[in-house]
């Protein structure tokens, strides 16, 4: 073989070298982006899109938002803050606000949510559950919650029985930030307002 056809061989072999090179390093930076999602949605938190208006007027369909778990180690539920759970009775994971907590007892009137005998002030919600809204007295159990939607008259949550209280270990974060919109941009607190709107679906 004269020189001409080695150094065009050697050519050819050396690039094939670099693009082995280059997809070896892809699939392990692949893996590794992999590896570090998976830490972080099992540890951390996840990017959730909010679907449908269960709980609007603080969140809307299509928003983005973050949850977390970190601060589940030393902070446990309270009134007031926004969680993901997961449930067997629905897909994918249901957003909500947690209304009651372990030990306490819950009762709905005519469409009025009391909490241990106190009738709750509760400013974020589209409305008032209409008056045909009941549900008798009980107790939420150890170690469950007791989420509702903002939108009660169009939120599927613990007042299904097919749902019920949720247990500790499937909440799935707590809702902190929003990406989306961009104007809503920034912190989802436990007692935000949330945006006016006439009506939920």
């Amino acid at each position: 073989m004269s020189p001409p056809f080695r150094l065009r061989g050697l050519a050819v072999l050396s690039g094939l070298a670099v693009k082995k090179t280059f997809l070896r390093e892809w699939l392990e930076w692949l893996a590794l982006a992999s590896v570090v999602a998976s830490v972080f949605i099992l540890f951390i938190g996840r990017i959730i899109v909010i679907s449908g208006d269960s709980m609007r007027p603080t969140l809307a369909d299509g928003d983005i938002v973050v949850t977390e778990k970190l601060s589940g180690i030393w902070h446990q539920p309270e009134p007031g803050e926004i969680y993901g759970f997961t449930c067997a009775a629905a897909e994918g994971i249901l957003i909500k606000r947690v209304v009651a907590l372990p030990g306490d007892q819950i009762a709905i009137v005519s469409g009025t949510l009391s909490v241990n005998g106190l009738v709750q002030q509760e400013s974020y919600i589209n409305g008032i559950m209409g008056p045909w809204t009941n549900l008798e007295p009980l107790l939420v159990p150890t170690d469950r919650y007791f989420l509702m939607g903002d939108n009660r008259d169009h939120s599927l949550d613990s007042r299904d029985p097919a749902i019920g209280s949720v247990p500790r270990v499937q909440m799935q974060g707590r809702v902190v930030w929003r990406l989306w919109p961009l104007s809503e941009f920034g912190p989802v607190t436990a007692r935000q307002e949330g945006r006016e709107h006439s009506e939920g679906l």
